[in-house]
């Protein structure tokens, strides 16, 4: 199983499209789960914190890898994949 933790903030330009790409990886990967934290919430902001996230959109993927800015499709599948042979 692949979590995906999508920090984003309702003002970010650039969120909406990251949210995109790890909606499209979600809907065709059963073993991909996402959870998104809004920054400008308390919730979102005390795990934004455990991260050092400062900037978004940032995803972090199984607490071992994090993406700052709009992944690729490519790039996020990429991960994924590198991930799934790890486990």
């Amino acid at each position: 199983m692949i979590l995906i933790k999508l920090f984003t903030s309702p003002t970010c330009p650039a969120c909406p499209k990251a949210k995109e790409v790890v909606e499209r990886i979600v809907k065709e990967d059963k073993d991909v789960i996402v959870m998104e934290f809004q920054v400008n919430t308390d919730e979102g902001m005390k795990e934004a914190l455990k991260y050092n996230v400062r900037a978004v959109p940032t995803l972090v993927l199984n607490d071992r890898y994090m993406i700052v800015g709009v992944p690729s499709y490519e790039k996020l599948r990429e991960i994924i994949e590198r991930l799934k042979e790890e486990t």
